[in-house]
């Protein structure tokens, strides 16, 4: 059967966007998370000097393996250029775009509340990895390399991972980040790619909050225990939440709960389960007695929730209003900074 149609159909993160080319690369099957490769350090910094971009939204680009990548940052009201900023990084989800993700998750908002940095990186499409210039936003290949998911960028291998160190580099000439306290999350394939960088990159973010995407199955190994705060509805079809082998030209991936189960073995975790949040048919629980403590692998489960960002302020599939996301998200990372 055609690929395209399953993809856009299996991968849509909203309505309208166009259908997929006809052309993709090969399918390959390497191990989950790629080789990794060997993380750059990251030192403290107690100030930064020299540095001009300010409050608002910005768009910026950096070249990594030949190509022009993408990313966008917004700024919050107030921001300081002398003093390191808290920072999220957020993955859009396979099909979907930075400025579709802004929206979805409502981060700039809470941003300009809480006085964080919001970096909002770019997946390459299709029509690039087969040479050709980026398409316009509503393209819905766009992706990344998140070792079982998803599309073109998985296929092809693509060096996501040393992207991100690239425009994390870049991000570091135009704003002030504090090393200690950058996160990551992300949507669907973007969930799976922030927990890909859990494994391969711990050394630069302090914790991750995957929502609606799983761990790699196998071949996970952190420099550092990482904490987790996986979010997920029961109802999801596109990313099972019992786990599943559904995506086209990917590889089995494993429950929301033995993702969770997995970080927090990773992570020493050797206490009682403890609930921590509950509230309609939202539950959050968290493997407890970790090494250290901090490092708690926690599971917010919505049951009923379909495949959305709960608390979205626009999101279609209606979701849920007894959790928010990116609430919920920022409360996890603001006490887990980097040791």
């Amino acid at each position: 059967m055609h690929r395209g149609p399953f993809l856009a159909l299996l991968f849509l993160t909203a309505p309208g966007c166009s259908s997929s080319p006809d052309t993709w690369p090969e399918p390959q099957a390497p191990p989950d998370a790629g080789t990794p490769m060997p993380e750059p350090q990251v030192p403290d910094r107690a100030a930064c000097q020299g540095l001009s971009a300010g409050p608002g939204t910005h768009d910026w680009t950096v070249t990594h393996d030949g190509r022009e990548r993408a990313y966008r940052v917004h700024v919050p009201p107030g921001y300081d250029a002398t003093r390191p900023t808290p920072t999220v990084v957020a993955f859009h989800g396979y099909g979907s775009h930075p400025e579709q993700l802004e929206r979805q998750t409502g981060l700039s908002t809470l941003a300009d509340t809480e006085g964080f940095l919001v970096v909002y990186p770019r997946g390459l499409s299709a029509q690039e990895l087969n040479g050709g210039p980026p398409p316009p936003l509503q393209d819905n290949t766009r992706g990344w390399n998140g070792g079982a998911c998803c599309g073109s960028s998985q296929l092809s291998q693509v060096d996501d991972v040393g992207f991100v160190d690239a425009m994390m580099a870049d991000l570091d000439t135009h704003v002030c980040v504090d090393p200690r306290r950058t996160f990551a999350t992300g949507f669907s394939n973007g969930g799976f790619f922030s927990y890909r960088l859990a494994c391969e990159r711990a050394g630069r973010f302090a914790a991750v909050a995957p929502v609606s995407g799983m761990a790699p199955s196998s071949g996970c190994a952190p420099s550092r225990p990482v904490p987790v705060l996986h979010i997920h509805g029961t109802e999801d079809t596109v990313i099972l939440y019992e786990g599943g082998s559904n995506i086209p030209f990917g590889r089995p991936y494993p429950s929301a709960r033995d993702s969770v189960r997995g970080q927090a073995e990773r992570n020493g975790c050797g206490g009682p389960e403890e609930q921590t949040y509950q509230r309609g048919n939202s539950t959050c629980v968290a493997f407890t007695g970790c090494t250290p403590e901090s490092a708690t692998a926690s599971l917010c489960t919505v049951q009923g929730g379909n495949h959305t960002w709960p608390g979205s302020p626009v999101s279609s599939g209606n979701p849920t209003r007894d959790l928010d996301a990116s609430l919920e998200a920022w409360r996890f990372f603001q006490g887990r900074p980097r040791p």
